[in-house]
């Protein structure tokens, strides 16, 4: 009897110790709904733009890894959600935006709003691009491509229902951290004229921000925010890619097995922050070079995204096994659209006076680009006097204006919004400062000390998401804009920018501390216009043909006989235009492994391992190119490569399924 008691004592004290460790582990309660979704929104990999160099002619030819929305919400047991999206997208459109937004309440009524819902985006320029409805953006893409358009809307929408359907009791853990070898200042000069610059280690934002989601005793996703341009591939990269972030994004999510399914998912989201004037290419040319861009780290573009995309991959990582904050306390939105184009903003932000934002327009150092991606055909810090002009020009401050780029001249249609939203979204003790542009590092840390001066708010924790809910180009600082160097000649609405939107958010805080309070006076928040969508420049495919003798998915040239660790496996197939088929959440290719009875998928074209190549050949034939980069640490054994399509009948109109399959090699 007594070893029976003693047994059974050691067992409860174990089963203690057990919940004990659980507890600190995961703490101490499920306070929280939350739910994660994620859903394919690559578009068109062929034939189309891609948003962010800016450049008409840069056509897309194939896919390096696919591109994701990752949907968060979050909501206490009987309150309202807030959601947080992140989409591998170089911006968020307005126009999008507000078509997910109609989507939602068509399903949900008024549970979702624009009032609640914050969509970001990574910021990557090797995304399809064309979803916008202002003429700025539609001209730097050539044009405006309904497929993107329609396949984004949907993908958003589907991530947040995915995201909502998934819901359940849980807990968020916050950490953060310094990553200082991911990213450099690209415009030094203008950071270094802050008044305030003194005040900080480092001219990059080395901060990391993570969240860790667990369901009971499952986790289940993470969102990193890290400030640097997912630039590392250049203009001249012609593949779909989400660059450096959907590098750690796809890698953590590989990690983690995540099955990319309706339920189940682990859903990894690397967002951005104040990246405005941060590089990834830490080799920047000298400071009177206008002609050389930014390079590195790595020998070539591939190896550099793979070597920032690791950096930030592991950093969050370190933090997501050590997150041991929990988010507690109340979940509130506050939100507010806004007239950038004519704000009055007052002495506390300014130079002591009061002050008015301007007519959207752009400086002739704009057209230099920046750091990342030289046009040849201007220059940086060119400049004016203050006070010098009709006035417009005078509004603009240093800004000389550049000939075609007054984007703000028609108030009834101007080139970009200027109807804009600032949200802060309270999660327990972290607040996300949400804005709808570029903010460079020093106005985003201005932007949080803003915030961060409001009592009453119980935020302790602060992160900047820039590229939120639409896109209207940089905010500089005010001595940052007076040097006009790239970023500044791109800051919109002239030099009070920054201070019009540190004004909105101490506004949103004050809310956030006293919904009661009426920061805004009686004034009624300007409505963002509906407009129509352009004319859709998508290129139409009529047929596709085939050498004679040959059948679709025939093998052209076929895969070696067998291929050492770290070398590149390639086939080519006759196949068909990849556009007539977008395989959402499916893949244009497999990489499989012979596992002794059958044949495993074992990578897919979201893997960056992996490249597909479409290549015209003659009026309508197409080689569809596939190579794989295998991994020093692959497993020995046999292997092939397959290519997924459809290709379309000139006489019927139908699409019809093709599957290309390459001889079998050995990997040793």
């Amino acid at each position: 009897m007594n070893y029976l008691k003693t047994r059974t004592l050691c067992c409860l004290c174990m089963a203690v110790l057990a919940f004990m460790q659980l507890s600190l582990s995961y703490g101490q309660n499920n306070n929280y709904l939350i739910g994660v979704g994620i859903y394919d929104v690559t578009g068109q990999i062929a034939e189309t733009n891609c948003g962010g160099y800016a450049q008409l002619l840069h056509r897309n030819k194939g896919i390096r890894d696919r591109q994701y929305a990752r949907a968060y919400v979050m909501q206490e047991p009987n309150g309202s959600p807030a959601v947080f999206v992140c989409i591998d997208k170089w911006a968020v459109s307005q126009a999008v935006n507000l078509a997910v937004i109609q989507k939602l309440k068509s399903k949900y009524g008024g549970l979702f709003s624009d009032a609640n819902v914050v969509i970001s985006a990574t910021h990557t320029h090797l995304a399809s691009a064309g979803y916008s409805h202002y003429s700025l953006y539609n001209t730097s893409t050539g044009g405006f491509w309904k497929p993107n358009y329609d396949n984004l809307v949907n993908g958003i929408f589907n991530a947040i229902v995915r995201a909502n359907e998934n819901k359940a009791p849980g807990r968020i853990y916050y950490n953060k951290g310094s990553l200082t070898n991911a990213s450099i200042n690209r415009s030094l000069g203008a950071y270094q004229q802050n008044a305030d610059v003194d005040k900080y280690a480092h001219s990059i934002d080395d901060e990391m921000t993570v969240l860790k989601f667990v369901q009971g005793n499952q986790e289940v996703g993470m969102i990193s925010w890290f400030a640097v341009h997912p630039t590392s591939l250049s203009g001249n990269y012609k593949h779909n890619s989400a660059d450096n972030k959907g590098f750690a994004a796809l890698t953590f999510e590989r990690m983690k097995n995540s099955s990319y399914a309706t339920s189940g998912a682990f859903v990894a989201a690397f967002a951005n922050s104040n990246a405005g004037d941060m590089s990834p290419n830490l080799h920047l040319p000298p400071a009177n070079d206008h002609r050389s861009n930014a390079t590195g780290p790595g020998s070539n573009e591939e190896e550099s995204t793979k070597i920032i995309g690791s950096r930030q991959f592991q950093k969050a990582l370190s933090l997501y096994n050590n997150a041991h904050i929990q988010l507690t306390g109340s979940i509130k939105v506050a939100s507010r659209y806004n007239d950038f184009s004519n704000l009055l903003v007052a002495p506390e932000f300014t130079n002591g006076q009061f002050q008015t934002t301007c007519k959207a327009a752009l400086g002739m150092s704009f057209m230099a680009g920046a750091e990342d991606w030289r046009s040849g055909i201007s220059r940086e810090g060119i400049t004016k006097d203050a006070d010098y002009g009709l006035a417009i020009d005078r509004c603009h401050g240093e800004k000389p204006l550049a000939p075609f780029f007054f984007i703000g001249s028609n108030d009834n249609n101007p080139g970009a919004p200027k109807i804009l939203s600032t949200t802060l979204m309270k999660i327990g003790q972290l607040g996300i400062l949400a804005a709808p542009a570029e903010f460079t590092i020093m106005a985003g840390r201005r932007s949080r000390e803003t915030v961060q001066s409001v009592a009453g708010t119980g935020l302790e924790h602060l992160v900047f998401a820039g590229y939120s809910d639409a896109y209207a180009g940089y905010v500089t600082t005010r001595e940052e804009y007076a040097s006009q160097q790239y970023e500044g000649a791109s800051t919109h609405f002239g030099p009070w920018t920054l201070a019009a939107y540190r004004q909105e958010f101490k506004r949103l805080a004050t809310k956030i501390a006293n919904p009661a309070a009426s920061p805004w006076g009686n004034s009624t928040a300007p409505q963002p216009p509906v407009k129509s969508a352009p004319l859709n420049m998508a290129a139409h495919i009529f047929f596709d043909d085939k050498p004679l003798f040959k059948s679709f998915g025939d093998v052209h040239k076929n895969t070696s006989s067998h291929y050492a660790k770290g070398s590149t496996a390639k086939v080519v197939f006759w196949g068909a235009h990849p556009n007539n088929d977008l395989k959402t959440n499916s893949t244009y290719l497999t990489v499989e492994r012979w596992n002794g009875s059958s044949w495993q998928a074992v990578y897919y074209d979201r893997d960056p391992i992996t490249k597909l190549t479409w290549d015209r050949n003659g009026v309508a034939n197409s080689h569809i190119t596939v190579e794989w980069c295998i991994p020093a640490n692959e497993a020995s054994g046999y292997y092939r490569i397959r290519h997924f399509g459809k290709w379309k009948n000139g006489f019927t109109g139908k699409l019809k399924n093709y599957t290309g399959t390459s001889r079998s090699f050995l990997v040793n």
